[in-house]
């Protein structure tokens, strides 16, 4: 990848799409400069334990939008570098929020090799004030060693200071929102979601640091919000970018549901 140019703070970022590694572009954001993020990062899924998506051979999910990774990165790295890569985005994330700012941090839990993967590895040490339930339709599970997973989680990561907007407490910790299934990206997430964070917020500049096709830049300016998208990749850039002006042009056409016969991304278990 070639060296990222120097951005400038905020004419470059505010409703800009910046495609290249999130960590080197945040470094470029001030301190304390971003009101709200919201991200889910790539869950490193064909690292596993299991044949389901592992070294890409697909083994039960041979159709699978992911088997062959996110466009620009491949979703199978070793664990720690994993771990240790999230650590650092997350650094970068609670460095430019505000005292009263906040991280919404979606994440997988896992089984991997007979044991719980919580991610908290991941956020350890981080302030995570709580954990947000993301009940969805569950997938399929071939393991008989577990319950078939049917929720995501949030974690929301605050400062100090951080509040809700009046009355959004009332929403409770438990959201129940379907999984978007008509996008390009093999994992989008659902507008109706990140809708209910930003709302549930009095920021203005919303965040995403994996941007994928543009959701939260979307429904940022839905309500009437600024938005800054990072993503490693110029097809997914690309797509936002068209997207914004298009909302239809993410639309998977009926061809293409034909030749995938895609799995989502949120129906891919462990299997062993």
């Amino acid at each position: 990848m070639s060296k990222l140019k120097e951005l400038n703070f905020p004419k470059d970022f505010i409703d800009k799409f910046i495609c290249g590694n999130t960590v080197d572009v945040m470094k470029q954001i001030p301190d304390q400069s971003v009101d709200l993020v919201v991200t889910s990062p790539p869950y490193n899924l064909k690292n596993s334990t299991g044949n389901g998506m592992k070294d890409g051979r697909g083994g039960k999910w041979s159709n699978a939008a992911l088997v062959n990774g996110y466009s620009n990165y491949n979703d199978n790295i070793p664990h720690d570098e994993y771990v240790a890569w999230q650590r650092d985005s997350l650094a970068e994330m609670l460095r430019i929020i505000p005292e009263d700012g906040a991280i919404f941090y979606n994440h997988k839990w896992r089984v991997q090799a007979g044991l719980l993967q919580d991610r908290h590895d991941i956020v350890s040490g981080f302030p995570v004030r709580q954990i947000i339930i993301w009940k969805r339709k569950g997938g399929i599970n071939f393991n008989p060693g577990y319950f078939l997973p049917t929720y995501e989680v949030i974690y929301l990561i605050a400062k100090p200071k951080f509040e809700l907007a009046k009355k959004a407490n009332a929403y409770g910790d438990v959201w129940e929102f379907g999984q978007e299934s008509k996008n390009k990206h093999p994992a989008p997430f659902p507008e109706d979601l990140i809708e209910r964070i930003i709302s549930s917020t009095n920021s203005h500049i919303i965040l995403d640091p994996f941007m994928g096709s543009g959701t939260t830049a979307i429904v940022a300016k839905k309500l009437n919000r600024e938005f800054i998208g990072i993503d490693v990749s110029p097809e997914y850039c690309q797509m936002a970018q068209e997207r914004l002006k298009n909302p239809s042009s993410i639309v998977r056409s009926k061809s293409q549901k034909m030749e995938i016969n895609q799995v989502s991304l949120f129906d891919m278990l462990e299997v062993k």
